[in-house]
This record gives C-alpha cells, structure tokens and sequence, in this order.
C-alpha cells in the first residue's frame, strides 16, 4: 500500500489515547505498528493511566508515553469546561487518536491541545471529533484488534465505513501478519528466570503453567475457583514436572490461595506479588497457560504460549488470544455473551456448563504433548 505523501506531510506530531483495560491495551499493540508504518517520520506518543502505561514500555512504535492523571468530581467538569476555551487555538499535535469510545477519551486529546480527533462516532462525542468513523454493525463484532485498525483505513479512505478485509489492510501495510507486540528488556527477563530459579523452579526442567483464575472486570467473566482448584490438582498428580505459577491482582489474593493451598511446592501464589512489567516478564516463561477472558490471557498470547481459556459471558470471536495455539472452552446459553460484571439472570450458566473433567483433559493433552517436546 502507498500511503499518500500529503498525509504522511502533515501529521508529525500524533497523540494515542489508549484503552483503560490491560487485554485491550494489548490489543492495541498491532495498531501501533501500523500506525508507525504509515506514519514513519511522526512523533508518536501514547496517552494512558499509570496502571496501563507499562504495557508500551519498550515498544519501538512509540516514541513516549504520556501518563494520564484523571480529575473526578467537579474537578473533572472544570477541567473539561476550560479544555474549550484554553486549548481551541493551541495545537500542540496534529492528530489526537481515541482508541477509547467515551466522551472522557476524547476530552483528553482536547485537553492535550490535538488540531484533529480521530475516534469512532459513539458516546455522544461527535461533536468533539473532527475525523467521525461510524460505528457499525459488521465492525461491532471483529476481533479487537481490527476494531482499532479500522480507524485507520476509514482515516486513510474517507469514503469508507469499515475495511472489507482488515487482515489484507494490515499485512499490505506491514509486510507481516497481526501479532500482539509485548517488549522485554534483557533485564527483565533475566529477572524472571532468577526469580522463578529462587522458587525452585527451572525452565528446562520443569513445566510452567500459567493460570489467571480472576478477572478485574467482574465475576461474570471468571470460572469458579473450586474448579480450577480442583482441576490443578488433578494436572498435579499426573504431571509431576508440573510447577504451576497463579496470577492476579492484590485483590484476588484469595482467590490464589484457595487454589494453592494443598498443592505445597508445586503451586505458587503470585497474587498482587508482581508489577505489571514483572507479570508480563513471568508469563513470558510460561510453557502453558490456563485463564479466563483476561488481561493476561492476551499477555500469554503475544509470547506465543499455547492458551486454553474459559470463556462465559464475553464474545469470544472478538478478544480471542490471538497466538499460534489456543483452545476456547465455552458452553453457548441463550443469555451469553451478556457482557455484564455480574451474572443477571444469577445462574451463571454458562460457567457453570464448563466442568472440571473437560478442562482437565483439554489441559492434560497440551501437556503431555510439550512433555514429550521438553524430553
């Protein structure tokens, strides 16, 4: 694809407001080549609260992350209401891109002074957005990572609502296929290998299972914690080898020491015991990795580790991990994907469809097969 020198001339200084999730923060990660491509010779910078920023250290498509510090309250409308008048003639980037679909998104790129907003036409925010995609049915449910890209080809092509083949669009742009993008310093990896050597656990001898049993979003989305318990256990005893790593945040510790406890030196609780980077780090020595719709699941995927994922009540064909090998373990009910936090209808059933025996086994045959690989 040629991209037009006109357009290339005049955007040099673009403004990325990222996603507030970790698993679309790393879906967005092919967007930032891309747009690195097509913009070659810009200064591209990434707008994103403290929590998310770390995802696009080391990425070689951003040449600087902004870190967002966010007003609440009337605070917030003050600062909203000023960003009008203060920032109208300020143009301190040529284009402010809202991967986000909020009025609050776009607020930001106002604030930080962009001359163009380029965002998809949802929220109420039109009138904020100089370059409007339209949200449309067919773009509602690609994979997310198309979702993004498609700004672009619409930014690139006026007369258009949605690329026809979004894949074609990256790859004509890129030379290569959609990937996830994650970047480790040599440190960080020599860090996880010490760290996971100090448990006792060595990566050409044992195996490493990842496992995500939460999900910050809520509970709709997370398989219930007696039956990853019960199904580690059941991997534990038939694999020997098996050194299983349990990640979450702060708040799940709980939920990781229920599953660890009884499976002393074989299970380990890391649990709000890891930064973002250090999670991104462990999971990238992970030979397999167990998870629900998370933000690690997508971590997992963009260090090719063979992923077996539960999901209930979000659209897999949309935040699929997108990686070589990946198993979707899901039971349809008339209800899923609701996309809620919580359960609505409060008999989660499409969890509790999925059982420990069909988990055990689809994991049980991923691992004997990487055990005859590591022999």
């Amino acid at each position: 694809m040629t991209i037009k020198e006109d357009i290339r001339l005049n955007y040099k200084k673009i403004l990325v407001r990222s996603t507030n999730w970790l698993g679309d923060a790393v879906m967005s990660t092919p967007f930032f080549k891309a747009l690195d491509e097509i913009f070659p010779e810009a200064f591209i910078e990434v707008m994103a609260l403290a929590y998310i920023a770390p995802v696009f250290e080391n990425n070689p498509h951003i040449d600087s992350i902004k870190i967002l510090k966010r007003d609440r309250g009337f605070k917030a409308l003050c600062a909203n209401v000023i960003s009008f008048v203060s920032r109208r003639d300020k143009n301190e980037y040529d284009l402010g891109i809202s991967l986000p679909n909020s009025i609050g998104a776009a607020l930001d790129l106002k604030r930080a002074g962009c001359r163009e907003i380029l965002g998809y036409d949802r929220g109420w925010r039109g009138f904020l957005l100089n370059r409007r995609v339209k949200f449309t049915k067919e773009i509602f449910h690609v994979h997310e990572i198309y979702y993004y890209l498609n700004l672009l080809g619409c930014f690139m092509n006026k007369n258009i609502d949605i690329i026809e083949k979004p894949r074609d669009f990256y790859f004509d742009i890129t030379r290569c296929e959609p990937a996830y993008e994650l970047f480790l310093s040599e440190d960080e990896s020599l860090g996880a290998k010490k760290r996971l050597e100090k448990m006792g656990i060595l990566a050409d001898r044992d195996i490493i299972l990842g496992v995500n049993p939460g999900a910050f979003f809520g509970s709709a989305k997370r398989w219930f914690t007696d039956r990853y318990k019960k199904t580690l256990e059941i991997l534990s005893a038939k694999f020997p080898r098996l050194k299983i790593l349990v990640f979450g945040s702060e708040k799940e510790n709980g939920i990781g020491a229920a599953i660890c406890s009884g499976l002393d030196k074989a299970a380990f609780n890391m649990c709000g015991a890891t930064d973002i980077r250090e999670l991104i780090a462990l999971v990238s020595k992970c030979r397999l990795f167990l998870t629900n719709d998370s933000g690690a699941m997508h971590i997992a995927a963009a260090f090719n580790v063979p992923i077996v994922a539960v999901f209930g009540s979000t659209d897999h064909r949309s935040t699929y991990p997108l990686c070589e090998k990946y198993s979707i373990m899901r039971k349809p009910v008339d209800c899923s994907p609701c996309k809620r936090r919580e359960c609505p209808v409060k008999h989660h059933l499409c969890m509790e469809n999925i059982s420990v025996e069909e988990v055990a086994a689809r994991m049980s045959s991923e691992i004997e097969r990487i055990d005859l690989c590591q022999k």
